[in-house]
């Protein structure tokens, strides 16, 4: 069975791929990630977790400090709408919340399997699909219509699809990749 070490807060968690089984209702890499970001991001904003549970309250999303502390030694699920109040509380994107806190090295995303993280943000962020096609013109396809769906109307997409397939046809490389120095996969 391969795996690889993903940082995970202050601790490192073996990352399981995707032909590892997993029981039911068992946290997934993704899962443990939240629950290592909600403790290191509350840490550093200086909250107990009696405290944190006193505003998620005030929010509208009721967690007891008990159920904030199993949430971090990942015993309880976080859902959706869980995720959301911690990351407003804790005044923070949601995406930083899934994510490990560095853009360095590969991480494990839950049906997705092991990934750079810099494209696993990127993803997350709405600014790039993940796996791009090389070829300019099946790219250009692919970034149409993830920033279709990706974006809400109104707000712009991160790069102009014109300017990407053209230095795609150009160079080889998006611009990312060229100012980033981001080898190909």
């Amino acid at each position: 069975m391969e795996t690889c070490v993903a940082a995970v807060g202050w601790e490192t968690h073996p990352m399981a791929t995707s032909r590892t089984p997993r029981r039911p209702n068992t946290l997934g890499p993704t899962g443990l990630q939240v629950a290592a970001n909600i403790r290191r991001i509350r840490q550093l904003r200086g909250l107990s977790t009696t405290e944190m549970a006193r505003r998620l309250t005030e929010r509208g999303r009721p967690i007891t400090a008990v159920a904030i502390t199993n949430v971090e030694h990942g015993r309880r699920r976080v859902d959706v709408d869980d995720l959301v109040a911690f990351a407003a509380v804790l005044d923070v994107s949601p995406s930083a919340l899934l994510l490990p806190p560095t853009a360095v090295g590969r991480v494990e995303v839950t049906g997705v399997g092991v990934v750079a993280a810099h494209d696993a943000w990127r993803w997350l962020d709405g600014q790039w699909p993940l796996g791009a096609p090389r070829d300019p013109e099946q790219l250009r396809r692919r970034l149409m219509d993830f920033f279709l769906m990706s974006r809400p109307e109104g707000i712009p997409p991160y790069h102009d699809v014109d300017r990407v397939v053209e230095w795609m046809r150009s160079f080889g490389e998006t611009p990312f990749e060229r100012d980033n120095e981001v080898p190909p996969e």
